[in-house]
């Protein structure tokens, strides 16, 4: 692995922990102002393994996350789940289908217990005619959702599980809590890899120094990132 190129990639994207989400990079602007303007009986809170909306629903509301993290996935015919992204703080998830009128392709859960804003779609149109702002601050997360995802895609053609793995802690983890609880599963999903793969590449970052794991919890060490 090439380590100095892992410093610079990871850097990137832990100077803008501050201002986003986790793994989505959604701007915490959007939230404040959805929590300022909705009701707060819009709020909902979902307990671990809860499901937020699934796959195949007509999809009437979208949703900011407030607090704890949610897992996005899809499934096939037969079953098998597919692990598309983990987001926290800030995120917003299932505009998608409010926006096209279509069934949702992708069910939501929480992965711990977590507490979000359901809005409807209705009332989202009302308050983007009403705030200029807020159509502004929409469209700018709509369009960093798409960034994030293609420069994932990216990655999984390109760069090195190693690489894969820091940048997606790097994105995960927040300075309130910089130590990640993911399985090698879930990371093997969301980077293109099998969970051997991951596994080996886990082991050389913690040996490298790159990385901390501590019952089941991923840190990036500090020093890596200066």
């Amino acid at each position: 692995m090439d380590k100095a190129m892992a410093v610079s990639e990871i850097s990137a994207t832990v100077s803008k922990r501050s201002q986003a989400s986790e793994t989505l990079r959604v701007p915490l602007d959007l939230a404040a102002f959805l929590v300022d303007h909705v009701p707060a009986r819009a709020r909902r809170t979902i307990p671990k393994g809860g499901i937020v909306y699934r796959q195949g629903e007509q999809g009437t509301y979208l949703f900011v996350v407030l607090s704890g993290r949610v897992a996005i996935s899809m499934f096939r015919a037969d079953g098998q789940e597919f692990l598309i992204d983990i987001v926290g703080k800030g995120a917003l998830c299932g505009e998608g289908a409010v926006f096209d009128e279509q069934p949702r392709f992708s069910t939501a859960s929480a992965i711990e217990a977590c507490e979000v804003l359901m809005i409807s779609g209705a009332m989202l149109c009302e308050l983007m005619a009403a705030h200029p702002k807020l159509s502004m601050l929409v469209v700018k997360t709509i369009a960093l959702k798409q960034r994030t995802l293609a420069s994932r895609v990216v990655q999984v053609s390109q760069a090195s599980p190693e690489i894969r793995i820091t940048n997606l802690l790097s994105q995960i983890s927040n300075p309130e809590q910089r130590a990640v609880a993911l399985t090698h599963q879930q990371i093997a999903s969301l980077i293109g890899a099998s969970r051997v793969t991951v596994t080996r590449a886990l082991q050389r970052l913690q040996r490298d120094g790159t990385l901390r794991c501590e019952r089941g919890r991923y840190e990036l060490m500090t020093g890596v990132l200066s």
